[in-house]
């Protein structure tokens, strides 16, 4: 660790934020930004449609986090501008528009896909643990030939293989 001279301050060394300084650029900026965050929700929902892995879906989530933090800064620095958002040309005002309103189409499919996953899963975990409560209510042994004695009553154990029960929960 580098040692730091208090009664020196020094300028920072780490870079300056590189974010749009007029609203113009902003609004392109935002643009950019919509239209890049729209193709990634659209491969996360493909993504999601094929049933891929955890790991994946969780790399393609770290990968939109940084997007997203950038979006609501730009988008923010672009509201609160109310004389330079009025003084954008018609054209970008458009643009913004188009772009939002596919951002606004991709999220919707992407949440649409997530819900039929999550609902998906839910059918799929209720119809296993309705087999093995179904299960657990049998009395009889469940291999061998020879009658149970009438005093002799199937127990279900309350430890060991009988009891547990692995669910696998990729779709």
């Amino acid at each position: 660790m580098d040692k730091v001279d208090v009664r020196f301050p020094q300028p920072s060394k780490a870079p300056a934020a590189n974010l749009p300084k007029n609203a113009g650029e902003r609004a392109d900026a935002l643009v950019e930004l919509m239209d890049r965050l729209s193709a990634h929700l659209a491969r996360e929902t493909e993504a999601v449609m094929r049933h891929c892995t955890s790991a994946e879906l969780a790399r393609l989530a770290r990968e939109k986090q940084p997007m997203m933090l950038v979006y609501e800064e730009v988008s923010r620095l672009l509201r609160v501008d109310r004389e330079g958002m009025a003084a954008l040309p018609d054209e970008t005002k458009a643009r913004l528009r188009e772009a939002t309103r596919a951002l606004y189409e991709a999220s919707a499919a992407n949440a649409e896909a997530l819900r039929r996953n999550s609902a998906a899963q839910k059918i799929l975990v209720d119809t296993v643990v309705g087999a093995i409560n179904r299960a657990r209510q049998v009395t009889t042994v469940a291999y061998g030939t020879a009658p149970v004695p009438p005093r002799a009553t199937y127990v279900t154990p309350t430890h060991g293989p009988s009891t547990s029960a692995t669910l696998n929960t990729r779709l």
